[in-house]
């Protein structure tokens, strides 16, 4: 059954999977895997980032860099998660509850999005779970997890697990931390388990724990000396926490709601009464796992300690964004499986398949919703309407940063045309040509509005003589060509902009 939902899981995230464009972590991803390996890990340490998965991408690197081929270790990592849901579910309650925990692991909407996403997000994901079966193994058999590990009859295998699992976690991404101290807070529950041997318990675990703190300890060294001791950073654009912040994390990595990269918003729903059926099993689910308190220590510090320590670290330092949520979805999953396997035979049959199908009507929408900014088609519309000598200004570097990818692939640099975020840069070169102004979302982060963009270049270039909206997230004017470059106007329009993004 793991094996069949991974399957089923790989196939969703492969749909569609270089359809949508890259944008801005995902062209930083594009960038080191196609930098030297000295380069590419001072890059990754220098950004507070372990170069591990981006070792990763540099070797698939070697074969392409096309957006499918750079998303595929994530949609087979995607894959994997969804068939650990399973195995998970089935370990912690039976097979219906892994099959139903497998297949809402599949079907989610925010699951599919990080599975085409070229990030290492659910790689990490698959590690944390891998880890979380070996820690629900040694939770069911805490005697046997109390044994020497050379003793006949030792869960080696559990121990294994739940050791490579945690210390490749936290050599991938930080936001591993969460799970070594989930992990630690199901211990003392598994201790207890164990009774009289609990000391031998916690020698295994002191010496699995001492092993994960070294291999983990050189990579936060090494981040620490590179980005001068910001290891854990704070995301100084994620959104202040507030309820509507919230729900905005909840709603589509628990409730199965779509949501996009950019703006963190909301899609329409899509099937009324889902995300509260969802809510509904897995309340339902851990009560029912009351008569297992050990498995549901372990389940229930997976799924909780993540979301209340981020929102307990948001209170001083924001920090609130989905994907940092990512891997407890699974845990909650495999509560919601535990609600709905009450239902035994024919009748859980015909529910379950009547969930999938309506989760796949949920997740139908995401493969056309436009989570991305679209600069593939800026950068051919920019190859089709531009001449030599002209001038393309965008709003910001990072803007500028992911548009000069996609140029590259237009053929935009064979029409000799300049690039630049700079607006006395573009008012310099650009008398007799045409300035053409791009106002895009390329992040999360926005300090201005496309108006007070437009607003910002009037003084420099007058008003626009055409506008064009490309998708949801960008827009682009072309301005007749300034007779001459005036210092004063686009030094001062340059300042005000400037002061904006401060």
């Amino acid at each position: 059954m793991p094996a069949a939902v991974a399957v089923l899981a790989l196939a969703l995230r492969l749909y569609g999977l270089g359809d949508k464009p890259f944008w801005l972590d995902e062209v930083a991803s594009l960038r080191r895997a196609t930098a030297s390996i000295p380069d590419l890990v001072h890059d990754s340490l220098h950004n507070n980032h372990y170069p591990s998965y981006f070792l990763l991408l540099w070797l698939v690197a070697k074969i392409g860099t096309s957006q499918w081929l750079l998303r595929l270790p994530s949609a087979v990592f995607g894959a994997i998660s969804a068939g650990l849901a399973c195995a998970i579910g089935r370990r912690a309650v039976d097979a219906r509850a892994g099959a139903a925990a497998g297949l809402l692991m599949a079907f989610s909407p925010f699951e599919v999005q990080f599975g085409q996403e070229a990030r290492s997000y659910t790689l990490v994901a698959a590690l944390i779970l891998t880890a979380l079966w070996g820690l629900l193994r040694l939770a069911q058999e805490p005697a046997a997890a109390a044994l020497p590990f050379r003793r006949a009859g030792a869960l080696r295998a559990a121990w294994a697990a739940y050791g490579l699992g945690t210390a490749a976690a936290l050599d991938v991404l930080n936001v591993a931390v969460p799970w070594l101290v989930a992990a630690n807070l199901g211990a003392l529950f598994v201790a207890h388990a164990a009774g009289g041997r609990r000391r031998g318990f916690w020698r295994n675990w002191g010496l699995i724990q001492l092993l994960i703190l070294a291999a983990w300890v050189p990579s936060v060294v090494a981040v620490y000396r590179a980005s001068k001791g910001a290891v854990l950073d704070g995301v100084g654009w994620a959104p202040a926490e507030t309820p509507a912040t919230i729900w905005s994390i909840i709603a589509p990595v628990y409730l199965l709601r779509l949501s996009n990269f950019i703006t963190l918003d909301l899609a329409p729903v899509v099937v009324p009464g889902l995300s509260l059926a969802v809510a509904l099993l897995a309340a339902f689910g851990a009560w029912r796992l009351r008569r297992a308190p050990t498995v549901l220590a372990v389940l229930g510090a997976a799924a909780l300690v993540l979301p209340l320590g981020l929102c307990a670290i948001s209170l001083f330092v924001p920090v609130l964004v989905p994907r940092y949520f990512a891997w407890s979805a699974a845990p909650f999953f495999v509560f919601a499986g535990a609600g709905l396997s009450f239902l035994s035979g024919a009748r859980f049959t015909a529910l379950a398949t009547a969930m999938a199908a309506i989760c796949l009507v949920n997740l139908a929408p995401y493969y056309g919703y436009e989570t991305k900014p679209r600069w593939d088609l800026v950068a051919t519309r920019l190859a089709a309407v531009t001449h030599p000598g002209d001038v393309v200004l965008v709003n910001s570097y990072y803007a500028f940063s992911v548009l000069t990818v996609f140029a590259a692939r237009a053929g935009l640099d064979q029409h000799r045309v300049k690039l630049t975020w700079l607006l006395p840069e573009a008012a310099k070169v650009a008398p007799g040509n045409a300035v053409w102004a791009v106002y895009g979302r390329s992040g999360q982060a926005t300090k201005h509005s496309s108006e007070d963009y437009r607003r910002s270049l009037s003084l420099a270039l007058g008003g626009p003589v055409a506008v064009n909206a490309i998708g949801r997230y960008i827009v682009l004017w072309r301005f007749r060509a300034p007779k001459r470059p005036d210092p004063a106007a686009t030094a001062g329009a340059y300042c005000r902009l400037e002061e904006g993004y401060r």
